[in-house]
């Protein structure tokens, strides 16, 4: 068996492994793009039943509007023609608890003026919190743009509030600046993005969560599919290799450096770098030949990894009432405490959830043909840990055995009875239902334990703590969750930034051998 040579490999084809795959192709690489899944996309690849479309991992994308860096990051691989719609600007997150709500909006200004009518006790709090906010905005947009020593002071000025918060976690933040529990809820109400409680969740990324929103929430025209199919079509076009059910058993190495991988059917293919797209803790597992280290090697035992989710897929006729709900998100908690709730999301217990976010898909993109002409689709996310269904993660997606299926429906009844306080009559007007899993998540996106964020993100495992673009290992490169955060805009970043490194070195090839590579010994 001969073994193939490309200059660049790309391991996974999420949103990361797809921007860092089309970076190196647009400067005229040959790049071999390896997918383990029947799909490519990874949590951009959507899925059908019955004519209706869900999307399990993308919900709503910031800076997709004119002028906002995931839009720009588009148009400089090409893809103007990738859409989004927007969604309402004057509420696209709903926070719900069971003695106050409100909504998130575009404009920093216009969503703390909105806090303080309901708290001006705590409007110098307000100001200063959300002006610790622009400063964040500021600070992360101009951080990676430092040229000289005016730009690097006129940063270092407006970042002494954010350095302070660096190390804190949001409770910490949030309890320095307000006294009321219901408003520290309120700007609390997205952690679920990030899969932490405030007392767990580092304050920077919840801070640039809050502003990543600032300017605009956004669905891509027809689902996660039209951005996936975008850039396979691109790759296509630029004559890259892809291919499916092609799971890498070993990164190879040869003198400290990346040569190739190897995968599980045998195959070995050569390349000049390796960008992983698979999380950092697989990744490095799949090193052979080359030391980490000992102090790099302690670092990947000890990642915690975030939480893993139940969502509840639902195609819904066209008579249950869901204009109310329109194209905002709702995030619904039992309680103020959100600790609390994250606790006994983390029990393993769903029956103790009351926590979950609610979305109308079909209100956010009404042409996108996400369902059959006169019908709906609803989509309901929980977290949950992983490790209570790694006994299934082996197991055929579709057969997993009676225990497993009858779970799926107990999940299913109860989310839908939960919804049911925001869509009335919900369970009257299913025709479709579909369960997730932290055991489907492991089946298609291969993620340790099941989980959707990637490394918790803990003020111990944020930059500049996470993982770098740079691998210990000469030659391999990595992007995805594990570098920068989770999330379709970070996660992209992350691709390019791998992608822009590898055309950055000027490394000679290797001669290449006529028989298959053959890895050292570990």
């Amino acid at each position: 068996m001969s073994t193939e040579r490309h200059e660049v490999i790309v391991i996974g084809s999420g949103i990361g492994g797809l921007v860092a795959a089309l970076t190196c192709a647009r400067a005229g690489r040959s790049v071999l793009l390896l997918e383990a899944g029947k799909q490519f996309g990874g949590y951009t690849n959507p899925f059908s039943r019955r004519h209706f479309h869900f999307d399990p991992g993308i919900h709503y994308v910031g800076q997709a509007g004119p002028g906002g860096s995931f839009r720009h990051l588009l148009d400089r691989l090409g893809l103007p023609h990738v859409g989004f719609k927007e969604l309402d600007p004057d509420g696209f997150d709903h926070y719900v608890f069971p003695d106050y709500d409100v909504k998130n909006c575009v404009g920093l200004d216009r969503f703390r003026d909105r806090l303080a009518a309901d708290f001006p006790s705590e409007r110098k709090g307000l100001d200063r919190f959300f002006q610790l906010l622009r400063d964040t905005d500021y600070a992360l947009s101009k951080a990676r743009r430092v040229k000289g020593l005016k730009d690097a002071a006129q940063l270092l000025g407006r970042s002494t509030g954010v350095l302070r918060w660096s190390r804190a976690t949001l409770k910490a933040c949030l309890d320095h600046h307000f006294d009321d529990v219901r408003l520290k809820a309120a700007l609390a109400g997205p952690c679920g993005d990030l899969g932490l409680p405030p007392a767990r969740m580092s304050a920077l990324m919840h801070l640039g969560l809050l502003t990543h929103y600032a300017t605009g929430a956004y669905f891509p025209a027809g689902g996660s599919g039209g951005i996936r199919d975008a850039f396979v079509e691109a790759l296509e076009a630029e004559g890259t290799t892809l291919r499916r059910n092609a799971r890498v058993e070993a990164i190879l190495t040869e003198g400290g450096r990346a040569t190739g991988v190897r995968l599980a059917d045998g195959s070995t293919h050569a390349a000049d770098a390796v960008i992983s797209n698979v999380q950092a803790t697989t990744t490095f597992d799949m090193v052979e030949g080359a030391e980490l280290g000992r102090r790099f090697t302690k670092k990947v035992e000890k990642v915690e990894q975030s939480l893993g989710s139940f969502v509840v897929f639902l195609g819904v006729d066209g008579d249950l009432e869901t204009s109310h709900i329109g194209s905002t998100n709702v995030w619904n908690y039992s309680s103020t405490d959100i600790d609390q709730v994250f606790a006994d999301a983390a029990s393993g217990d769903f029956r103790k959830n009351g926590a979950f976010f609610l979305t109308v898909p079909t209100r956010k993109d009404p042409d996108g043909e996400l369902a059959p002409p006169g019908m709906q689709t609803v989509e309901i996310v929980a977290l949950t840990p992983g490790q209570p269904w790694e006994k299934w993660f082996a197991g055929n997606t579709m057969r997993r055995g009676e225990e497993y299926a009858a779970l799926k429906d107990e999940i299913g009844d109860f989310y839908v009875e939960q919804a049911e306080k925001h869509l009335p009559g919900l369970r009257e007007h299913v025709v479709l239902r579909e369960v997730a899993t932290p055991a489907t998540n492991h089946s298609y996106t291969l993620a340790p334990e099941g989980n959707i964020y990637g490394p918790a993100h803990t003020p111990a495992q944020t930059i500049p703590f996470r993982f770098k673009t740079k691998a210990p290992v000469e030659g391999l490169y990595l992007c995805g969750a594990s570098v920068i955060g989770a999330g379709i805009v970070p996660c992209a970043s992350s691709g390019r930034a791998a992608g822009k490194a590898v055309l950055a070195e000027r490394t000679p090839r290797p001669s290449i051998q006529a028989a298959p590579l053959e890895p050292a010994t570990r």
